[in-house]
């Protein structure tokens, strides 16, 4: 066949119809090796081979039903679904047994140069201070563009909730953005999703939900991956972008009313403190909105003033910002330190000590005297 095989409308390769690029894989992970690769149709994909640990733990049967998920979307919605995650398009076979998938790229826009060639650019370069930025050679994402990936971050999550898919594994080493620069003329604010094989669909998964300490919410959980924990996720995301620090669990919202309005935090507080934030998908578009407004496709910044008002981004707000949020430096406290004493002072302490003690021998003699 000149493309995936079909088994019940479910696309299906054999792993030696693949033929994979020489130099070995792109990469590794913990459950599963990366090759670039050309299908049967000549089509140039990438081959996600999962390790046989993985395979393990593996249900091929809802990685099938995984990979027939956009089928079952409104066009839309699909084409929606395929720009922005690299969904897995066919599982691919030896023998009996799923061994692993094959799917897109990422596309272009999601990778920056390096000295050592093509990189992809990860969600946590939007957490790293503008000198740290500087100093590894990355590109700085000023604080409107950090609201701006956030924003279209939640609004992508509302579009997968809708449509059944929850993320589960949601960090940011497994998303990827646009550049804060132009490309050409326009200034493109998006995110790309990874690992989508270890999505849920309809609650299930193919893969066992693993997940990291650090993005563990803090309320019990015994549903598994859920909506509401995707949702947590985001939360915490967004703190840890705008502290600009990945270790970071709270901010104070006061001092970052430099950049939206502190009403704005109340949303991410509810999600972040709570199993049933009192939210409703609306109240998600709506910030969601607001938080991409903040960036214009001709590159202008911006911050919100209020629900509706912007006030374009300068300079002078950024360092009024940062001062504003700045910890103090610690004061040191002085203490005295020993003084070495002069060649003359050597001198005179020894004496005064004696002549000290002298006059104290005479009153007490004198005492003696007196009161016998």
């Amino acid at each position: 066949m000149t493309t995936a095989e079909s088994t019940g409308g479910q696309a299906w390769y054999r792993l030696t119809s693949l033929r994979l690029d020489p130099g070995g894989p792109l990469g590794e992970g913990g459950a599963a090796e990366i090759w670039r690769c050309t299908v049967p149709d000549r089509d140039r994909m990438v081959f996600k081979r999962f390790r046989d640990e993985a395979r393990a733990d593996l249900d091929g049967d809802r990685l099938r039903q995984l990979v027939a998920w956009p089928r079952r979307l409104a066009a839309e919605d699909r084409e929606r679904l395929l720009a922005r995650c690299a969904w897995p398009s066919a599982v691919v076979t030896d023998g009996a047994e799923v061994v692993g998938v094959v799917l897109p790229e990422a596309p272009a826009l999601y990778f920056h140069h390096a000295g050592s060639g093509w990189k992809p650019r990860h969600f946590t370069r939007l957490a790293v201070p503008e000198q740290v930025a500087h100093r590894r050679g990355f590109e700085y994402y000023d604080f409107p563009h950090k609201l701006a990936r956030l924003g279209r971050l939640l609004g992508d999550l509302d579009f997968l909730h809708d449509n059944g898919i929850v993320i589960g594994d949601l960090q940011p080493n497994n998303i990827l953005v646009t550049s804060a620069a132009p490309a050409g003329q326009t200034v493109v604010t998006q995110n790309y999703f990874l690992d989508c094989d270890s999505f849920l669909i309809d609650g299930q998964s193919a893969m066992p939900n693993l997940d990291p300490l650090p993005w563990r919410p803090p309320y019990t959980n015994d549903d598994g991956f859920t909506a509401t924990t995707d949702l947590f996720k985001f939360a915490l995301l967004a703190i840890r972008c705008l502290a600009e620090d990945l270790a970071a669990d709270r901010i104070d919202y006061q001092r970052f009313g430099q950049l939206v309005p502190v009403s704005d935090f109340g949303t991410l507080d509810a999600l972040l403190t709570s199993p049933t934030p009192a939210l409703t998908s609306a109240d998600l578009r709506s910030l969601a909105r607001a938080w991409q407004s903040v960036v214009r496709p001709d590159g202008g910044m911006f911050r919100r003033t209020d629900a509706v008002l912007l006030e374009r981004w300068s300079p002078a707000m950024r360092a009024a910002h940062l001062a504003e949020v700045a910890v103090p430096e610690p004061v040191a406290v002085q203490r005295d330190l020993p003084v070495k004493a002069s060649r003359r002072a050597a001198v005179l302490v020894p004496a005064l000590l004696a002549a000290a003690l002298a006059a104290l021998v005479i009153l007490v003699v004198l005492g003696v005297a007196l009161h016998g």
